[in-house]
C-alpha cells in the first residue's frame, strides 16, 4: 500500500528584508546566525529607507523593529500590496506594546490560573499630568508603598525603561507623568525572561531588585533610580542560588501564558518579563512585555531562529498545496 508524501518543498533561497536600527543590527544579526541561516538557504537582506518599499525584494518574511508613524504607514501600505509576504509583526500588533497600559492589559483580562499556578499583574496606577496629584491618586487607588515608576510609552530608547522605586508619599510628586506606578512586589532578587519564537519558548533567570523589608520602607525616603530590571545584572542561570527562589514556572504554566498571550496579542516575537512572589510557590505577575527582545542572549538562538522562519514558509507552502 503506497503512503502519498507530500513534494519536498523547493530548494530556494528565503529571504528575508530586515529594518532594524544599528544597535540591533549588532546585537541580533550576529556572525553565528547568518552563518547558519546561509546553510539553511535563508538570505538577510538589509531594507534600504531610501528607496521606496515596494521597489526591492522581493521578500518572502519582512522582519522589523522601528518606530514612529512614517515607517508603520510605509509597512501596512506594502504589506496590503503584498499579502504574500509574512511580517514580523503586524505594526498595529506592535503598538499595544508601545503603552505600559494596553501593555499588561492583555495578561489581566486572561485571569490566568489553574493547578500550576496563578498569573497576574501588579496592581499598577497610570499618572498622564500633574505631578503634584499624584500621592492623592495614589491613596484613592489604594497602592501600597514602595512603588516602581515606569514611563508609560515605550518606544525604544533608553529613557523608556528607565525605572525609579519611591519609597514614601511625599516624593511622589517629584515624578514625571507621563507614566505608570506599580505595586514592588517582593520576588526574591529573581526575574524570569520568557522568550518567544513563535511556539518555541524559553525561560532565563536574570537578577532583578532586590527584596524591600519593613525597615527600609519606614527608614528611607524619596524617589530613587534604579538600573533596568532585565539589565541590573547578568544571567543568574549558572549561580548557586536558593532553590525556592531559582526555580523556574512550570513548564505547562508557560505553554499556556505564550499560547494564550500570542493569540490575545497578535504577535509571534516578544518577551515577558515574570516574577514569583516571594514565598509564594505558585503566585507569579507580569511585570512587562517587549517587542523582538535582546534574542542575541539567549543561548542557541540561531538554531531557534533559522529553524522558526524556516516553519514559517514551510506552514506556507502546505497551506497552498491543500487549497490548490
Amino acid at each position: 500500500m503506497c503512503s502519498f508524501l507530500p513534494p519536498p518543498l523547493p530548494k530556494q533561497k528565503l529571504v528575508v528584508g530586515y529594518a532594524l536600527t544599528s544597535k540591533k543590527v549588532k546585537s541580533f544579526l550576529q556572525p553565528k546566525l547568518e552563518g547558519l541561516a546561509r546553510k539553511k538557504g535563508i538570505l538577510f537582506v538589509a531594507i534600504d529607507h531610501t528607496r521606496p518599499l515596494s521597489e526591492q525584494g522581493p521578500f518572502d518574511i519582512v522582519l522589523h523593529k522601528l518606530t514612529g508613524i512614517e515607517w508603520q504607514q510605509i509597512l501596512e501600505d506594502y504589506w496590503r500590496k503584498h499579502p504574500e509576504v509574512t511580517v514580523l509583526d503586524p505594526p498595529d500588533a506592535i503598538q499595544h506594546l508601545h503603552n505600559r497600559q494596553s501593555m499588561l492589559e492583555g495578561v489581566a483580562d486572561l485571569n490566568l490560573s489553574d493547578c500550576y499556578g496563578k498569573v497576574g499583574v501588579p496592581r499598577q496606577l497610570v499618572i498622564t499630568k500633574d505631578p503634584l496629584s499624584i500621592p492623592d491618586a495614589v491613596t484613592k487607588a489604594g497602592l501600597t508603598l514602595p512603588l516602581v515608576a515606569k514611563p508609560l510609552v515605550v518606544d525604544g530608547s533608553a529613557k523608556s525603561h528607565e525605572l525609579s522605586l519611591a519609597y514614601d508619599q511625599f516624593s511622589l510628586s517629584k515624578l514625571n507623568p507621563p507614566l505608570v506606578l506599580q505595586e514592588f512586589v517582593n520576588h526574591g532578587g529573581v526575574l524570569f525572561k520568557v522568550y518567544i519564537v513563535g511556539e518555541m519558548i524559553k525561560v532565563m533567570r536574570r537578577f532583578s531588585l532586590p527584596d524591600v523589608n519593613k525597615h527600609e520602607i519606614l527608614n528611607n525616603a524619596g524617589v530613587f533610580r534604579v538600573p533596568r530590571v532585565s539589565c541590573a545584572a547578568a544571567s543568574a542561570d549558572d549561580v548557586d542560588l536558593d532553590p525556592v527562589i531559582a526555580e523556574l514556572p512550570p513548564r505547562p504554566l508557560l505553554e499556556r501564558l505564550g499560547r494564550d498571550l500570542r493569540r490575545r496579542l497578535g504577535l509571534r516575537l516578544f518577551n515577558i518579563d515574570m516574577i514569583r512572589e516571594h514565598g509564594m510557590r505558585d503566585r507569579y505577575y507580569v511585570i512587562d512585555i517587549n517587542y523582538f527582545p535582546g534574542y542575541g542572549k539567549m543561548p542557541g538562538y540561531e538554531h531557534i531562529f533559522t529553524d522558526f522562519l524556516l516553519s514559517l514558509v514551510q506552514s506556507k507552502y502546505k497551506r497552498r498545496l491543500s487549497n490548490s
